[in-house]
């Protein structure tokens, strides 16, 4: 309708640009004059005789749909959302598939829904997202229309509705290969669904397009971040940091990363530039936990046992502090000083499932006090029911008790839960040769070889199996 319209306002009367009534009008001929006057008075800035003109042509005219939806358009435009709505509405009586009162409708409902304001005195905001999306759907029909595709998209995404969103988005995102926003959506949409490579393979496009874009790079940190795809997360995040140096807080996500990817010394070192720079609380807890942990794993103990001391000093309430401390004693052989450590913590707070974890599993792992082991392993499970760390403890002590059938039930749970941590399964596998398990014992320890390789000895599981395969 609209280019038909830009041609007729050539052959605009004088009298029709002054806004002057026709000398003589019947019918719905005079609608359609009045619908053109309107049109013309709003593109000239007259939007009140605009609305003037469309109520004549709808009271001339009271059957048509399409009159009452350009005026809610017109309304919509000068931000008056009730009657935008009211005249919507009133179109969609007359003509439910109206197509251009659907989008009024529902953009305005989405537009509320996202800022959460009620419209009218007394509605709820949770239902515009609902209101929205049938509105839309109804206007968007089969055609194409970028704009109603995005917004349509982020609805489905607001309502997780991921397999809706991903071929709207992937349309806006075709069209407009330069459009981050809408990439960044088509992201999130494509990881609800699943998709994550695909998911990465569209902000890596979208990067390729623009570079600078701190919030596609961030985006794809977070994707990799959710898939613990780590090497790639830290990559993303340095990138991410290199583009905006204000933003301090991604030093610690990239600690995280480089931490669980096995990259202590690079984490080590960003959070000793950081905090030596003065870009961070010297006394940030999360930071100071974060370089202690990092140079405990780069085996760097006595700076760690420092930054421990530091740490309790700026924080004593902080039992994150005494967690890493009670860690970086165990592993500098001071068994008595972790066990002290780590009692201090449970006599601080009897619920700290954490500590009655990591106490219980340092006896049971020196086959040590075992009833006592048990004990604390229950308080955790009561604590935390079903952690699956806390169930491998619990089976770990029973098993050096030599409870075997008391020690399958958590061990078994805990592998299936933890599948590739190589301790686990390195447990399950001991509990497996010890039931006579032959087979079901090498498969465990093939899954500790191929897990994540952390505080295992690799040559000795090689030696168990080969054991294991002797006597099947």
């Amino acid at each position: 309708m609209r280019p038909f319209l830009l041609t007729v306002f050539l052959f605009v009367p004088a009298a029709l640009s002054a806004g002057q009534p026709p000398a003589a009008a019947t019918g719905q001929g005079d609608a359609a004059y009045y619908f053109l006057l309107a049109r013309h008075l709003e593109n000239i800035g007259r939007a009140v005789d605009a609305i003037k003109a469309y109520e004549r042509a709808i009271a001339i005219d009271p059957g048509s749909a399409e009159l009452r939806a350009e005026l809610a358009g017109l309304y919509a435009r000068e931000d008056n959302a009730v009657e935008a709505v009211a005249n919507a509405d009133a179109a969609l009586a007359r003509d439910p598939s109206n197509q251009e009162a659907n989008r009024i409708l529902g953009t305005v409902y989405a537009a509320f829904a996202e800022r959460k304001l009620p419209l009218r005195q007394g509605d709820d905001p949770a239902t515009y997202t609902a209101l929205a999306i049938a509105a839309l759907e109804k206007a968007r029909g089969e055609g194409f229309d970028i704009g109603l595709d995005l917004v349509l998209g982020r609805l489905y995404l607001q309502t997780k509705a991921y397999d809706k969103a991903v071929p709207l988005l992937t349309r806006v995102v075709e069209g407009q290969p330069s459009l981050v926003d809408a990439a960044i959506l088509l992201s999130t949409a494509q990881e609800g669904a699943g998709q994550s490579e695909e998911a990465v393979a569209t902000l890596k496009k979208v990067l390729a397009e623009n570079p600078g874009s701190f919030r596609a790079q961030l985006r794809l940190a977070e994707v990799f971040e959710q898939d613990e795809q780590w090497d790639e997360a830290a990559d993303a995040l340095a990138r991410a940091q290199s583009l905006n140096p204000r933003a301090t807080m991604l030093t610690r996500r990239r600690a995280v990363a480089l931490l669980s990817a096995g990259r202590a010394p690079e984490s080590r070192d960003l959070l000793q530039t950081a905090l030596a720079s003065g870009r961070a609380d010297a006394k940030d807890p999360v930071l100071l936990y974060l370089l202690a942990e990092s140079q405990r794993s780069a085996k760097d103990l006595a700076a760690a046992e420092a930054t421990a001391e530091k740490l309790i000093a700026a924080n004593p309430d902080d039992a994150r502090a005494l967690h890493v401390l009670s860690l970086i004693q165990q592993d500098k052989g001071d068994i008595k000083g972790a066990e002290r450590t780590l009692r201090d913590l449970i006599a601080r707070d009897p619920m700290d499932a954490n500590a009655l974890n990591s106490i219980g599993y340092l006896l049971a792992e020196r086959g040590e006090r075992l009833d006592e082991a048990v004990g604390f392993l229950k308080r955790a499970l009561t604590i935390e029911p079903g952690n699956p760390s806390y169930l491998d403890s619990l089976g770990w002590a029973y098993f050096q008790q030599g409870k075997l059938d008391l020690a399958d039930s958590p061990l078994s749970e805990a592998a299936d839960k933890l599948n590739s941590n190589s301790v686990v399964q390195d447990h399950l596998g001991d509990l497996r040769f010890k039931q006579r398990r032959y087979a079901d014992a090498v498969a465990a320890w093939e899954r500790a070889l191929s897990g994540d390789g952390q505080s295992v000895d690799k040559a000795k599981i090689q030696s168990k199996i080969r054991e294991a395969r002797g006597r099947m």
